[in-house]
């Protein structure tokens, strides 16, 4: 009989461990805009440990000329080199605004 309870308890915790693995990662993945989402538009740019690398954020600061926002693209410096990944601090570009 104890052998089923701490078979029974071993599930429940391993359950447990999926569950809040999954919420987690889930939370993690949530942060990151999936492709063709439309990006987030903020009032001023973001703090560098604010963006991960590759995620982009639109900036509404009067930076760019009339007609273009400011699309901030975070540092991909601190990753870990994969192939075919080139490493890059974080880029600025003035794209065309969209109505």
């Amino acid at each position: 009989m104890r052998i089923e309870q701490a078979v029974n308890v071993r599930s429940i915790a391993l359950s447990i461990a999926v569950a809040v693995f999954a919420v987690t990662w889930g939370a993690s993945l949530a942060q990151v805009a999936p492709a063709g989402a439309p990006l987030r538009t903020l009032k001023k740019e973001p703090a560098a440990d604010q963006l991960v690398c590759g995620q982009k954020v639109l900036v509404e600061d009067q930076t760019c000329p009339a007609g273009q926002i400011l699309e901030v693209t975070g540092s991909c410096l601190n990753e870990k080199e994969l192939p075919g990944t080139p490493r890059r601090g974080r880029q600025f570009n003035c794209i065309p605004r969209k109505k």
